[in-house]
Order: structure tokens, then sequence, then C-alpha cells
């Protein structure tokens, strides 16, 4: 019998071996290297933690929870450690809950602790646990939870918005000053009496009609996961570019993807840097709250207002319910002579108008709080007009009655004086 050592065995056994060519590579232009951006890639290609989840279920993206009900916890770590060596999804799990009725203070935590895990021990009332760990009489159960993606979880919400160009104030302004307004209180007019509904009902509606001319409707898809850096430019950028991956235009789709590369970065610098102006001025409480509103994305429900103007009267009959028994007719008392109606100046009302809140929402006469301020030298004359015949026939047109903002009409019962 022959032996050979280790190294002469070796060197006999490389010298034996017949060296293989090593594969010639080809140049870099002829193997067609394409950068990253060119590849064609799949189009339609979910994303999300969903999908990530169900790609890779040993590798849960959340929370994972192992359920199980034990009889002497003590004898079953052996099978445990097993689990979580053999099994991944085991070995992955996040939280194991042991439920043991026989688990006692007089056995040490020592006792029960698994390696890299922390043990916390809890005592509950008895429960029936689903069944099997082991040679144990129960089941296991793993739960892995279920994940919607936000898309689905909202629809997307259809937002009917006002855009004001340049110069629409100027053009709202021209219009009311060459406007006659007294031409509206003569077709209201009737003998000596003015319909005070008809001739408020008019000029309301005129002005509602300037508005829209002036002004630009627009209807704005709102979906739950959309970007707050998303602007129109960087939309019209991602439209090049799916125009240009359409045509096949490889050139013009390197250029496409790189704007819309820059556009992103753009947009996403100056989102952060309006958040940021938030915060400069510590005296400035509401845009420093609109800062932490946007960083953490909160919304509030917008009170839907109730269009039925019968509630003021369903209230006022529901408070006078306790003087329908009062056989006594009633009567309006005849003002002394030297009584004088409640009057307003032009002066007071422009001044008025001048303090609304621009930021307000309109009322049911549906004129926004930016008209009744930026035009408040035209809409003076006509406006005091309304009021002081309102004020001196003791009436509230309906267009003009207020309303509480809320989202649902209460009982009339249910309210109190």
């Amino acid at each position: 019998m022959t032996s050979y050592e280790r190294r002469y065995a070796a060197s006999v056994c490389c010298a034996n071996q017949t060296p293989r060519p090593r594969p010639r590579l080809k140049p870099a232009a002829e193997r067609g290297h394409r950068k990253r951006g060119a590849r064609p890639q799949k189009r339609g290609k979910r994303a999300g933690v969903h999908t990530r989840l169900t790609s890779k279920p040993a590798r849960a993206a959340l929370l994972s929870v192992l359920l199980s009900n034990v009889c002497s916890l003590e004898n079953k770590l052996d099978c445990i450690r097993l689990q979580r060596t053999t099994r991944r999804e085991s070995r992955d799990c996040c939280v194991f809950v042991f439920t043991e009725t026989w688990l006692s203070d007089r056995v040490p935590d020592a006792a029960i602790q698994l390696d890299g895990l922390a043990s916390s021990r809890q005592r509950l009332s008895p429960v029936r646990a689903p069944p099997h760990l082991g040679y144990s009489d129960h089941i296991s159960v793993m739960l892995i939870p279920a994940y919607r993606p936000l898309v689905r979880r909202s629809k997307p919400v259809l937002k009917q918005v006002r855009t004001w160009p340049s110069g629409a104030i100027s053009a709202l302004q021209d219009c009311f000053e060459n406007t006659d307004w007294q031409m509206f209180r003569e077709a209201a007019a009737y003998s000596t009496t003015t319909d005070l509904e008809e001739y408020t009902s008019s000029v309301t509606s005129y002005i509602s009609k300037c508005i829209d001319d002036v002004t630009v409707s627009k209807t704005i898809t709102t979906r739950p996961n959309q970007k707050p850096w998303m602007t129109a430019e960087v939309r019209a950028l991602l439209k090049a570019r799916d125009s240009a991956f359409k045509a096949g235009d490889k050139a013009a789709l390197r250029k496409a993807r790189a704007k819309l590369s820059r556009g992103i970065r753009e947009a996403k610098r100056a989102h952060g840097q309006s958040i940021h102006s938030h915060f400069r001025d510590s005296g400035d409480t509401r845009r420093m709250w609109q800062g932490i509103q946007a960083i953490t994305n909160y919304r509030t429900a917008p009170p839907a207002c109730d269009s039925d103007a019968s509630l003021p009267d369903a209230l006022n009959h529901f408070y006078a319910r306790f003087e329908t028994q009062n056989s006594v007719a009633a009567r309006k008392t005849t003002p002394p002579p030297d009584d004088q109606v409640l009057c307003l100046t032009a002066a007071d009302v422009r001044k008025t108008l001048r303090r609304v809140n621009p930021r307000k929402a309109a009322g049911l006469d549906n004129i926004p709080a930016r008209v009744l301020r930026e035009c408040a030298d035209q809409l003076t004359d006509v406006f005091t007009d309304i009021f002081n015949i309102s004020l001196s026939s003791a009436t509230v047109p309906a267009c003009l009655q207020h309303l509480p903002e809320q989202c649902h009409r209460p009982s009339v019962s249910s309210t109190s004086p």
C-alpha cells in the first residue's frame, strides 16, 4: 500500500487537471450595456407593505405573534428552541405568548428564559386558549396582521376649488362700480312696499354671477396616498415621461427621467422650506400650529352646514309653545312718535365689511368673505339699503339668516333655552 502526503497528493491532482480557458468578455459596446433608468421594466407592478408581506411571508414587515397554551412550559423550552432554529417563521416571530395554568411563582424566571428574548410574566384570569406545542394537547396559532393599503381603505375625494386669476378682484370692482343697484330695488317694489326677499335674492344672485365670470372653477381629485410635495410642475413632468415611454424614444425618455428627478428634488426642497417657515416667528402661533398640522398630516372633517332655512322658525315655535293657550291676540305695539327706528349709515356698513376675515367660509348667500372685504366700497350702498329695510320691517331675508354649522340637524326637543 502506497501512502502520500497531503501536499504531494494536492500537487499531483492539480498537475493532472487540464486548465480551463477563461471566457473572453466582450467589449462594453458589444455587450450593449444600458443604464439602469433605460432598462426595460415591468409596468404596473404593485408596491407597498402588503406586497412585501405577501411575497416574503417568512420576513413579515409587520408584527407577528405566536400564541400557544402549553402544559409545563419548562419541558417545552427545548421544543421551542428547536422550532426557532429550524423554522424561519418561528425564528422571525416578534412576540411569543404562552399561557399555562400551572405556572406558579415557585418557578423562577431563569427557568423559562429563551436566549435573545426578553421574558415578561403576567397573571391572567382563566381563559379557553386555542389548542399544541410539542406533545401538548393544544394547537398553536400564528397571527399575522392583515394590512390594507391606504388607497383601498379610503376612496378618492373630488373637491371643487375656485381659483382667482390675476386681476380678478380689479375686474370685479369695475363691474360693481358700473352696476345700477337702484334697478334691483325698483324691480322688487310693489306700490309703496318693497319685497325684501326678492330684493335681497336678486342682489346676491347677481354678485354670485359676477364672481363666477371672473373666477375659474376646477375639480381636484385628492387621493389618500398623495404626497404633500406633489405640484402641477411634477405632474407635468410625469406626463412627459409617460409620453416618451409610450413613444419608444430612448433619448427623450432619458431626458424626461432626468428632468423628473430634478423636479421632484426641487419640489421636496420647496415643501421643506415652506414647513420651516412656519416656525421662524415664535410669536405667530397660528402659523406654528399650521406647521404642526402639516407635519402630523392632521385633517379635520369639515362640518356640513344644514341648508334648510326652516330651523330658526322651528326653534321659535318650540320655545313659544307655552303661549299656545294664551287666548289674547298678539298685536304690535305702536312706537311713540319721538321713537326712531334704528338706521345704519354707509360709513358703519363700510367699516364692518372691511373688517371681514377673508379666511372665513361663505354663508348661505354664497358670497365669499374675500369679495365683501375687497369690494366694500362698491357694495356699501346696496347692503346699507337692504339692512335698513330689514330693520324697519323687522324681517330678515332667508338668504341672510345664520344657521349653526353642524354635521346633523338636532331635534328641537333636545335643545334647551
